[in-house]
């Protein structure tokens, strides 16, 4: 016999912290995301001080089988609910136990209903993986944004096999170049040199950036301030690498990547212009796909954006998603009139 579901709506950060030991265990029972981690989405609410949270919580005997990260935020005349971690979160979704999605999912549903703040339900960067995408919500879906992807061989080997010609002759060049200046090292973050790496990577984000006459998402201080916040407790857990590279004493490129399950996320990048002639980021970048290679993992997702040189590592564009729906037809669904796929 199924335990009875009961659902509870959380509005204070304290609240949240106290089942944070729950929901890292439910994490780690269903296929989310990195960005859905109590130690990502904790350092958000820390971070950028978010009114009216709105995170529903769904218990069966006392577990934790499903969260809503949900707040209300203002939209012109609209009150919007939606994800908690947007602006630097590439992927938002609820949690959910796979043993009964469907039930917790509605469950979810009702109790969005019974809030009386909101006027619009706006669901965005829902990933292909979304446990919404299994019930009849996905045909209220369109397409919000594009990542990219790669699936990652077994070896080295193969790897530079999967590559272009002009790629694999960019690395060539890029290696022997960087022996020409004194050779390389690359180095990987512990919790003593957390601090300096993230400073490199503070700085030379900004650099990559600057290039192009943008300032990039890391000059805005509470960015930093989220990443500052966030970077120990992933490093510590093992979710966090944070690679450098340094030629000849400099530092020249920081690659910022998140492991989950079975899955690299290639979140954030920098490298020194000064260094460009050595294509230190391609070098680096190869690097860290081949210890990702070596730790078992099967994909690299270079995320959200659509710059050029993704397509050269092969990349496959992976479209986000987004669920939009007005009070009365949300109410609609959490009443039964839509029923689960």
């Amino acid at each position: 016999m199924l335990t009875e579901l009961n659902t509870r709506v959380l509005t204070q950060p304290p609240e949240l912290h106290d089942i944070a030991l729950d929901w890292s265990d439910l994490c780690d029972r269903c296929p989310v995301t990195l960005f859905q981690r109590p130690e990502w989405v904790l350092s958000w609410v820390e971070a950028f001080s978010p009114h009216n949270l709105r995170v529903v919580e769904v218990r069966s005997g006392g577990m934790l089988v499903g969260l809503a990260p949900l707040l209300i935020y203002p939209r012109g005349e609209e009150r919007v609910l939606a994800f908690m971690g947007g602006g630097v979160s590439d992927y938002l979704d609820l949690l959910v136990d796979r043993q009964r999605e469907h039930e917790i999912v509605f469950a979810i549903l009702e109790a969005v209903r019974q809030l009386d703040d909101w006027t619009t339900l706006d669901l965005t960067d829902l990933p292909s993986s979304s446990v919404l995408h299994r019930t009849s919500l996905t045909r209220l879906a369109t397409p919000h944004d594009n990542c990219s992807a790669l699936l990652l061989p077994k070896t080295r080997e193969e790897l530079l096999q999967r590559l272009s010609k002009r790629q694999r002759a960019n690395l060539r060049y890029a290696r022997s170049r960087i022996q020409l200046e004194g050779g390389g090292l690359v180095e990987l973050a512990t919790a003593d040199t957390l601090p300096e790496f993230m400073d490199n990577l503070f700085r030379l984000h900004g650099s990559r950036w600057s290039l192009s006459g943008q300032s990039g998402v890391l000059a805005d201080e509470a960015v930093k301030a989220f990443h500052r916040q966030s970077a120990p407790g992933l490093l510590a857990r093992g979710l966090l690498r944070l690679h450098r590279l340094r030629v000849a004493q400099h530092v020249v490129a920081v690659i910022y990547t998140l492991f989950a399950h079975t899955t690299v996320f290639c979140y954030l990048q920098g490298y020194d212009p000064e260094f460009a002639h050595l294509s230190p980021g391609t070098h680096l970048m190869f690097w860290v796909m081949v210890d990702a290679i070596r730790s078992g993992m099967s994909k690299f997702d270079l995320l959200r954006g659509q710059e050029a040189y993704k397509q050269h590592w092969r990349a496959e564009i992976e479209a986000t998603h987004r669920i939009q729906l007005a009070r009365l037809e949300a109410v609609r669904i959490a009443s039964g009139e839509l029923v689960a796929a």
